[in-house]
This record gives structure tokens, C-alpha cells and sequence, in this order.
């Protein structure tokens, strides 16, 4: 992911939060802060919001198609009380929460555009909650980035080690199968010998 973003820059800010925006904007964050003039914090904030508001309006638009169809189904049919249950708990919040609960944004705005949720209301909704989730991932991302930079390059290092203990654990089984097959071959050799 750092790699697409140093690579594609802002596209990959606007396409990375439309599909998985939780990791890019930590990584956007961090790049920020690292100092490596790809983008400004205010440019990933602009272009996170956008991909986030974009993301959820299909992921709506896409509900709304299926509304009349979709209301058949079993899965509709025992999701949509809870989602009612969610809206009338939480009100309007409910698009913010959904949010941070991992999986929840896009399936969310499936479900209201299914249940027929307004999509002014939504649009609207839906852009003061991506603006405060992008603030809040990428300014975590650019406050923590020198942890996170130190924490990436230790699982860099971790898989190394890990990779070599592999090949290590590897070529020990393969050594002791093939003195367990020497063995073996000099007990028949020397068994048949004896006879």
C-alpha cells in the first residue's frame, strides 16, 4: 500500500479510501509527516474525504438499485430491523459510528440505500462523517508517524527473521528424512546382507 501511494500519490489516496480507507489514510498520514513532498496533510485530507464520499454513494446507489428486488430476501428481511434498530438508537450518528467498525461503512450504505434512507440526507451525512474519519485516521497517521514508520520496518525485519527460521526449520526436515532414508536403506542392505 505505502508503495501505491508513493507511486500514484493523491489517485491513490481517493481509489485506497474508496476500497479500504482505514490502512491508506494511516499510511497518507505517515507520508505526510515522513516529509517526502509526495502530498500535504490538507491534500489527503481533500482527496481522502472525496474517496470516502464517492465510495459510500455507490455503495448506496448500488442498495437503492436493488431496493425493490432486495426487500425479498431473507438477508434483507432480518438485517433491515436491525438496521432500523441502529438508526433509531443512534439517529443520525449512526452513519458516523458505522465509520470504525471494520466492514460496517460499505455494507451500511448498502443497507440505507436499500432501506430507502434519502440520499440527500445520506450525501450529506455521509460527507461531514468522511471528513472526520479521514481527519481523525490520517492525523493519527501523521502524529504517531514515527511509530508506525518504526513499527513497519519491525514486521520488514520480523519477516525476515521469520523467512530465515523457515528456511532453517526446512532444511533440517529435509536433512532428517534423508538420514532417516540413509538409515533405513543400511538396515535393509545390512539385514539382507545377514541372510
Amino acid at each position: 500500500m505505502e508503495e501505491l501511494l508513493r507511486r500514484y500519490g493523491l489517485w491513490a489516496v481517493f481509489f485506497g479510501t474508496m476500497i479500504e480507507g482505514d490502512l491508506t489514510l494511516l499510511l497518507a498520514g505517515v507520508l505526510c509527516r515522513a516529509g517526502t513532498g509526495i502530498f500535504a496533510f490538507e491534500e489527503v485530507l481533500l482527496w481522502g474525504t472525496a474517496g470516502g464520499v464517492v465510495g459510500d454513494s455507490l455503495s448506496y446507489l448500488i442498495g437503492a438499485r436493488f431496493r425493490t428486488s432486495a426487500r425479498s430476501l431473507r438477508f434483507f428481511q432480518k438485517a433491515r430491523p436491525r438496521l432500523e434498530k441502529l438508526m433509531k438508537r443512534f439517529g443520525v450518528l449512526s452513519v458516523f459510528i458505522v465509520k470504525y467498525v471494520y466492514g460496517l461503512r460499505t455494507a451500511s450504505a448498502i443497507f440505507m440505500g436499500l432501506a430507502h434512507f434519502g440520499y440527500g440526507r445520506f450525501a450529506l451525512l455521509t460527507l461531514g462523517s468522511c471528513a472526520v474519519w479521514v481527519g481523525l485516521l490520517a492525523g493519527l497517521g501523521y502524529t504517531f508517524a514515527t511509530g508506525i514508520e518504526q513499527f513497519i520496518g519491525d514486521l520488514h525485519r520480523f519477516q525476515v527473521v521469520l523467512l530465515v527460521v523457515l528456511i532453517m526449520i526446512i532444511t533440517v526436515i529435509v536433512i532428517l528424512r534423508f538420514e532417516r532414508r540413509v538409515i533405513e536403506e543400511d538396515k535393509e542392505f545390512f539385514s539382507s546382507d545377514d541372510s
